[in-house]
């Protein structure tokens, strides 16, 4: 869920954790520094009073294009209008103006340019030294920093501007989780984000026609990517959104990374207390298509119900979750590794057997991502000594992540495991769980123990039970 003017009150924030916000998303496209410093202290302070993971998901703005300013106000635009367009940051003599120096340079006649995110289209017809000319193909109103977008014309802007270099020295002092990287055209931009963000986990956005079109040579260098809906729908007939989001969610999941589907998920509950039918449709066939998350933004931004979104969209979800999911990935072939190997047998196990509990041990988090990428019918309880795994745990589908210290030997971290999913109500006494680890512990070790476990076996050696001693 974002953050925003509507989520200014730290107990607002705890609602919202209760409520199921798993992530919390800081857009770096609006507020301060320290707007955004405040509101993880409010995010991690929540998260500790409930007693929960809650990630902080950093969004950069990216080389994000827009108008200059209407010094006379909005303006509209008619359908057949002839208006010149140009480079600046005001507007001048009736000229439509475009912050972006390069104008001239990258856009040619029979180039589209959409304005305010889709709500007005222009097209080149003549280009002259210092100015486009452009004829107006749907009509609409104008104004003051609205976006604009050029499908066509291939643009020459930078990776990362140099805000978006502050602002990432700004999320490491907060200690952001995840990064979503803004306007992503090739594997090359998360190269050059990852330079400076370090190791914290990129999620390319796809949003533009480019990186869409690399998609499988950008998530060979992310780690994750997330379903722009909103500008994909400037760069693409909106008939389409609805299959290429399908397409990028399976790329994504064969690549055994992390998946968010953005914009517009439940709009209707900006400002009114309950979704559409065909929302609340949206957001089921998101995670039947695969999704490890769903996002909210201006419906928790700006939003009249941020709390109360953010109930719908868990209670959409938890009901979507309840039919075995259509989407099941066997990814083995492109990440061969002990982990994932390791994180199949224990799905295949699960569901052979009909057990309902995995747990997992994991110094990266490696484990319980692969453990849910294959989707099991059962729960994954993830422990782990690291906070910052902890935190990031929270945006894996399907998985409950849970502080965990360190121990000396392999039955020393069982015993403590199994006395605490006791104590937290997670399993019960004579349960069979999966238990996979990477052994000898504290050492990093690659995923290679699979156990299965009977709770309560440990008190009571030499009672053969199913699944103890066979």
């Amino acid at each position: 869920a974002t953050m925003g003017p509507s989520t200014q009150d730290p107990e607002v924030i705890r609602a919202m954790v209760a409520a199921g916000m798993d992530v919390a998303r800081l857009n770096f496209s609006h507020g301060t520094a320290d707007d955004h410093r405040q509101m993880a202290e409010w995010i991690r302070a929540a998260a500790d009073a409930e007693g929960r993971s809650v990630g902080i998901l950093q969004d950069i703005q990216g080389p994000k294009l827009r108008l200059g300013r209407f010094p006379d106000g909005p303006r509209r635009l008619a359908k057949g209008d002839v208006v010149d367009v140009i480079a600046s940051d005001v507007a001048r003599d009736g000229a439509v103006p475009i912050v972006y120096d390069g104008l001239l340079r990258d856009v040619g006649v029979g180039d589209r340019i959409i304005l305010a995110d889709g709500l007005v289209r222009l097209r080149v017809v003549e280009a002259t030294d210092d100015r486009l000319r452009a004829e107006a193909e749907i009509s609409g109103i104008v104004s003051d920093r609205k976006g604009v977008a050029f499908p066509d014309s291939d643009l020459h802007t930078p990776t990362i501007t140099e805000k978006d270099e502050a602002d990432l020295v700004v999320g490491r002092e907060i200690g952001v989780d995840y990064v979503a990287v803004s306007f992503v055209r090739s594997g090359a931009d998360i190269d050059r984000v990852r330079e400076i963000a370090g190791d914290v986990p990129l999620i390319a956005k796809i949003e533009l026609a480019s990186g869409y079109e690399r998609l499988d040579e950008i998530l060979s260098v992310a780690d994750g990517a997330m379903v722009a809906r909103g500008d994909l729908g400037v760069q693409y007939p909106i008939q389409r959104i609805p299959a290429i989001q399908e397409e990028i969610l399976q790329r994504t999941n064969r690549a055994a990374l992390l998946s968010i589907t953005a914009t517009e998920m439940l709009e209707t509950m900006t400002h009114a207390p309950r979704p559409t039918r065909a929302e609340v449709t949206d957001v089921t066939n998101a995670v039947r298509n695969g999704t490890d998350a769903v996002m909210l933004s201006g419906e928790t931004a700006v939003g009249d119900y941020p709390v109360r979104v953010v109930e719908v969209m868990a209670i959409i979800c938890e009901e979507a979750d309840l039919a075995p999911s259509p989407v099941r990935v066997d990814f083995l072939s492109q990440v061969p590794t002990f982990a994932s190997a390791t994180a199949k047998a224990a799905v295949q196990v699960v569901e052979d057997l009909g057990l309902h509990t995995i747990v997992a041990f994991t110094e990266s988090g490696t484990t319980a991502r692969l453990l849910s990428k294959y989707r099991p019918e059962a729960s994954v309880i993830a422990f782990t000594p690291e906070p910052e795994v902890f935190h990031r745990m929270a945006l894996y589908r399907g998985v409950k992540p849970l502080m965990f210290d360190r121990r000396d030997t392999t039955d020393l971290m069982l015993a403590a495991a199994e006395k605490q999913l006791e104590k937290d109500g997670l399993a019960d006494r004579d349960e069979v769980v999966v238990m996979v680890a990477g052994i000898p512990p504290n050492q990093q070790a690659s995923t290679n123990l699979l156990k299965l476990h009977v709770i309560g076996e440990r008190a009571r050696r030499g009672t053969r039970r199913f699944g103890a001693t066979d």
